[in-house]
């Protein structure tokens, strides 16, 4: 293991950024002034924003076992102050979710710090206020006996305030691969083992195409495609019975699929798609040409499923309304198992899985993901 070393104030490799202390004062320099500058922050920024209050949160670590409190103190709400500001200015949702499973720790290690420079002081009242206030009553009772049990308990409280955190890369490799009856799914280098389910079945169809958007009755004739997982033998022939009805979806009454604005849209995208594939043949690109037929072909599936006779609109019914809420449940309950394993790919999923008549997978941006089957 090499040794770390930190300076003991500003920027703990002792570098400035922009003549600023830090990475951070220069973001907030550029965009704190223009507060309506909301999701200024790329995934770049917001990476290496994490790298630098990683580096910062290891200084932490050493001056906690110097009990330089004051400087704890000061460190702790510097990266509290951190999660704050990407949380207003990130572009995309996982960046803002990332400091998650760490705010917790930072904000109880930034009240033992305040609590310890009282408890210093010999202001005892005072601190188990502010311990309270953390939440940390049962650590700092009202009968302790002595300073020194009182140092003891709040020292405790802090000991396992340093879990990894690390940084999150951008367009890094994630899996999601089906072995025998399991799902094996990775993501920011935790991996999962999750018993098929068809909700999983329909996330992993939905990660193959990503930006492409499927009609909830493809999507769950897909799913019926799929050997059903083991059941009770009570439960399995009504399942499967159930899921053998909502394919067969009437669309006789009720609201168009589609209103005057999506079918605009989708004929706008298509314009574009078409010139893209002649573009992509005039240049003898043929896997961008590949891209764009596949979505044209799509785009027209969809429409052609919210078209009848002579091309009037399609209506949805409650066989539809059936559909998309086995579907939604569905998708949802298998985010929701992925969550207990992964909360960082959880998140993801969430911002990132759209239900409803259509579904989709529409990674941001700013933070693709590589997925492996």
């Amino acid at each position: 293991m090499g040794l770390q070393q930190f300076e003991a104030d500003g920027r703990p490799d002792g570098q400035r950024v922009h003549g600023l202390e830090s990475l951070l004062d220069f973001h907030e320099s550029r965009l704190v002034p223009a507060p309506a500058r909301a999701g200024e922050l790329t995934a770049e920024d917001c990476a290496l924003l994490i790298h630098e209050g990683l580096a910062y949160h290891d200084r932490t670590h050493l001056l906690v076992r110097l009990r330089d409190w004051p400087r704890v103190e000061r460190d702790s709400a510097r990266n509290l102050r951190l999660i704050a500001f990407i949380r207003r200015h990130a572009r995309c949702a996982e960046d803002r979710a990332d400091f998650h499973p760490w705010q917790p720790d930072l904000t109880r290690l930034h009240a033992v710090a305040r609590a310890m420079m009282l408890v210093e002081k010999g202001r005892v009242h005072a601190a188990r206020q502010i311990a309270s206030a953390a939440g940390l009553v049962a650590t700092v009772a009202e009968d302790s006996p002595s300073l020194s049990q009182i140092t003891e308990a709040l020292l405790a409280s802090v000991r396992d305030c340093f879990p990894d955190v690390p940084a999150q890369p951008v367009g890094e490799e994630s899996t999601f691969r089906k072995q025998g009856d399991y799902w094996v799914i990775s993501y920011h280098g935790q991996q999962a083992h999750l018993k098929c389910t068809r909700g999983l079945h329909g996330l992993a169809f939905l990660l193959h195409y990503p930006g492409r958007e499927f009609h909830v009755s493809e999507l769950l004739a897909h799913l019926m495609e799929t050997p059903a997982p083991p059941a009770p033998a009570s439960a399995h022939g009504c399942r499967n019975r159930a899921d053998a009805e909502l394919v067969m979806v009437a669309m006789h009454s009720g609201t168009p699929l589609l209103d005057p604005q999506a079918k605009a849209q989708y004929q706008h995208r298509l314009t574009e798609l078409r010139e893209d594939l002649r573009e992509a043949e005039r240049r003898n690109d043929p896997h961008r040409a590949t891209q764009a037929q596949e979505e044209l072909d799509a785009i027209v599936r969809h429409l052609a499923s919210a078209a009848g006779l002579g091309g009037r609109d399609r209506k949805t019914s409650s066989e539809a309304e059936r559909a998309r809420c086995a579907i939604t449940k569905r998708l949802k309950q298998a985010i929701q198992k992925i969550a207990e394993a992964n909360p960082s790919l959880g998140l993801h999923l969430t911002a990132r899985i759209k239900t409803g008549y259509f579904c989709s997978y529409t990674p941001h941006p700013d933070r693709p993901v590589a997925w492996k089957f």
